[in-house]
């Protein structure tokens, strides 16, 4: 694989705006930094790392003059949908991981403003460190991911805050001709809601940028969570039987109507948690490509996993609190176990104890200890404090051992794939998506692996995932071909994807011509020259 060269000239003047070390095209430097999870890739011509808005509209300005593609990235770590990779060849990958400012939190009206480098852990630390009344939600996977990047692909988190494009609020975006815009309706340099009022005045502007190529946001408010008088959690898991899987489904929309659920758990298969648990059997494969059956029931028995399992915090007064469990055990318990862990946790003292009796409880229930290992992490998602423990299972398959530290599968070359269709949150529809991807699975060989993620009281994301070798060309074919046919099986159905990958990123509004066309439209007006991450998001590719 070769990279596209740069039109002459073209290097130097970004050396002289950026710096030479802030400009990388040698390339050793472009493969590494190309590096991804997913069955596709292609090489930029350079990669640049802008500080500041200025740099920014410094490389657009160039991007005009040589005619030359941006594509832009906030830190590059959407580990299984695209990394850092652009959906062509050549151009500039432009990593916006050095503006990492925050720049405001108001502890009176609770948002804060960041730049697009800001991780999880950043904002979480500097919310704990200044005595902040305010969590910031965080998405499940790493600590090191940029809050603004999740949350313009339309990414998810697991508290009240949890969509996060909602919690987006006033944007500061270089367009293409290099022009500052500032979202929010008002006198541009001194709006004093931009930040509070999502609307404005005119056309909603902020939801052009989401999964978009119209502009490249540098700056946006984000709105916290107020942090609860109380917490708990509860840890469930499935036990009945599979013909009462539809009514549980119907009976967990109704607590999340009824505001008893007002956290967004993942609901996740015995395969999506053994992921977490183990390494994955090699051993049990028997010469077959995926686990058979009793491989499967076998290897679920001894770390003692249910067929599907969630965790969820619980928030508010303790009036509140009492209400959710209440309402929680009465609801549920009749489809599982349920276990309200979550307060002692906060305590020194008590987390002491909690952790000591959580080993030995998990252990009576046949349980291994990476089942405790698990849920102090598993609970402090839902507080907002970021992790990378569970971004560990990318390496469950394809390496020996999961890292404890400086974890990146994509350097690592770990092969994972995600896909993530919207359903609507009832028996009928959440049933039927996975009989619909079961059997795409095994016509693939690829173990079954499913999340089913509350998006709301009315939606759910099916999460479908495959691991595979990320080396091995026939793997990576076959890990292809699994996500084709997933993608137009679930289209067919009515039932489009809440993102995307790079490697299908082109055609993501074929099945829509209207809007595909709208939105050419309002590419030719804004970008006349395509030099934005041309073909994001269904959006025209470059001639």
């Amino acid at each position: 694989m070769t990279a596209t060269p740069l039109p002459a000239g073209l290097l130097e003047k970004l050396q002289a705006h950026l710096g030479p070390d802030n400009v990388l095209s040698e390339p050793g430097q472009l493969e590494v930094a190309s590096r991804t999870c997913i069955p596709y890739r292609e090489l930029p011509a350079v990669v640049v790392y802008p500080a500041n808005a200025g740099q920014v509209q410094a490389v657009m300005q160039l991007a005009r003059e040589f005619d030359v593609p941006v594509w832009p990235v906030s830190t590059g770590k959407n580990w299984g949908y695209g990394e850092r990779t652009a959906c062509y060849p050549g151009g500039i990958t432009l990593i916006l991981s050095r503006m990492n400012r925050i720049l405001q939190v108001d502890e009176e009206l609770g948002y804060a403003v960041i730049e697009p480098g800001v991780t999880y852990k950043q904002l979480n630390d500097y919310l704990k460190e200044h005595g902040s009344g305010f969590w910031a939600d965080t998405a499940g996977t790493t600590q090191y991911a940029s809050v603004l990047g999740n949350a313009l692909d339309k990414g998810r988190g697991l508290t009240p805050y949890a969509d996060h494009f909602g919690c987006l609020c006033g944007m500061d975006v270089v367009l293409p001709d290099g022009q500052l815009l500032e979202t929010g309706g008002g006198p541009a340099g001194n709006n004093q809601i931009r930040h509070t009022y999502k609307w404005g005045v005119g056309p909603y502007l902020d939801g052009l940028f989401a999964q978009s190529n119209l502009g490249i946001v540098v700056q946006s408010g984000i709105w916290l969570m107020p942090a609860p008088e109380r917490f708990d959690f509860a840890a469930f898991e499935y036990t009945a039987t599979e013909a009462q899987f539809g009514p549980f489904i119907d009976d967990l929309r109704k607590l999340v109507f009824q505001g008893a659920l007002r956290a967004r758990p993942h609901l996740a298969n015995d395969f999506a948690m053994m992921c977490i648990f183990s390494q994955y059997p090699h051993d049990l494969l028997e010469g077959a490509r995926n686990l058979s059956e009793d491989a499967a029931a076998a290897w679920r028995k001894k770390y003692g996993v249910a067929r599907w399992t969630f965790g969820c915090g619980l928030y508010g007064s303790p009036e509140e609190i009492r209400f959710q469990k209440r309402a929680i055990k009465q609801t549920l318990g009749r489809y599982g176990l349920i276990r309200f862990v979550g307060a002692s946790v906060q305590d020194k003292w008590k987390g002491r104890v909690f952790r000591l009796a959580a080993r030995w409880g998990n252990r009576l229930l046949g349980k291994a200890d990476s089942f405790y290992e698990a849920m102090v992490p598993a609970i402090n998602l839902f507080r907002g404090i970021p992790t990378d423990h569970f971004v560990r299972q990318a390496y469950f398959k394809s390496h020996q051992e999961k890292p404890s530290t400086d974890i990146d599968p994509a350097r690592d070359q770990c092969g994972f794939v995600w896909i993530g269709p919207v359903v609507p949150f009832t028996s009928t529809h959440v049933t039927q998506a996975l009989e619909l991807a079961k059997p795409i699975f095994a016509r693939h060989e690829f173990d079954f692996f499913v999340e089913v993620i509350v998006e709301s009281a009315r939606s759910v994301i099916v999460l479908a995932g495959v691991f595979y070798e990320r080396k091995d060309e026939a793997e990576a074919e076959r890990a292809r071909a699994w996500y084709q046919e997933m993608h137009d099986a679930f289209l067919a159905q009515g039932y489009p994807t809440y993102r995307t990958t790079t490697m299908s990123m082109t055609g993501a509004l074929d099945s829509n011509p209207v809007a595909k066309d709208m939105l050419a439209t309002l590419k030719q007006a804004l970008d006349p020259q395509n030099l934005i991450a041309p073909g994001r998001y269904g959006t025209p590719p470059r001639d």
